[in-house]
């Protein structure tokens, strides 16, 4: 029997729910806890002894904390802005206007094919999705997922987690939701230069209602704003090419007249058989209150 993992293994992400994992970092807190004993010999190096090390374990912690949080913090819409849409801007592949603090959504802008885009960025786990407010003349409706957490979760995990609650949010508000983008700097998968490769998760052109229950899917060569992010992100916009493809995915979206569910099908585009387990959503649970 294989043990190969074709997250891992074919799609080159970093698995980050492992066992060892886990191992490692109850060995590492344990060396930080009991320092003092089992390794008395490291202070007399340094100005503070076992005593004070001890006495200080707890405020130092909690300050290393608030250092590496304000680190990871450093708001999801600037790297954006620095990774994708300023690089963007300066090759002539779009331009864009930040939004923030003007209107309720982060950025629009428009792509050299003359297609209207409109962005919101999140954290990994997408909260305050709800607050959007979508321009109407919008081609490319795109959520944009900037993971920086490093909790314990298999790839799939945090790639299922964020798409789950867009799709709730794009059917709740019956908005169309185009594409959503998924960087995960911790756990992505990486080019050869060493550059995270983004997860593009392409749903129907218009998601499904009752009087229009299974809706299309676009053609790839209609991808243009998703050829632009792995242009941009990775050096090859070419959709077709092995190591894109094994980071697109499509979300295909079915109402069932029968069952009264929205039925939901996610499978990469490189292996069809790497999916991710979904489930139904009943319809009455996300319309409107009458």
């Amino acid at each position: 029997m294989s043990d190969s993992d074709p997250w891992t293994d074919v799609l080159g992400y970093t698995d980050l729910g492992t066992e060892r994992r886990e191992v490692i970092k109850e060995e590492i807190k344990e060396l930080v806890q009991n320092l003092p004993q089992d390794h008395p010999g490291i202070f007399e190096a340094h100005d503070v002894s076992a005593r004070d090390y001890s006495r200080n374990l707890d405020t130092a912690i909690h300050s290393l904390d608030g250092t590496i949080k304000a680190k990871r913090g450093k708001d999801n819409e600037d790297v954006v802005r620095e990774v994708f849409l300023g690089p963007g801007q300066e090759a002539g592949l779009l331009e864009f206007t930040d939004q923030r603090g003007s209107e309720r959504i982060d950025f629009k802008g428009t792509l050299a094919t003359g297609d209207t885009f409109a962005m919101d960025v999140k954290g990994g786990e997408g909260q305050s999705i709800g607050h959007l407010l979508v321009p109407s003349n919008t081609d490319v409706l795109s959520l944009w997922s900037e993971r920086n957490s490093r909790n314990t979760k298999s790839p799939a995990s945090r790639l299922n987690e964020v798409i789950n609650r867009a799709v709730r949010w794009s059917l709740n508000q019956s908005e169309d939701l185009s594409v959503m983008v998924v960087r995960d700097e911790p756990a992505g998968a990486r080019t050869d230069e060493g550059e995270v490769i983004p997860d593009v998760v392409v749903f129907p052109e218009e998601f499904p209602t009752p009087e229009n229950p299974n809706p299309s899917m676009p053609d790839i060569d209609d991808l243009e704003y998703a050829r632009i992010v792995f242009e941009i992100l990775t050096g090859n916009g070419d959709l077709s090419a092995e190591e894109t493809r094994k980071h697109i995915w499509w979300h295909e979206l079915e109402y069932r007249h029968d069952e009264g569910k929205i039925d939901k099908r996610i499978y990469n585009d490189y292996d069809d058989s790497i999916t991710l387990t979904t489930q139904s959503i009943e319809f009455e649970r996300i319309s409107d209150v009458s």
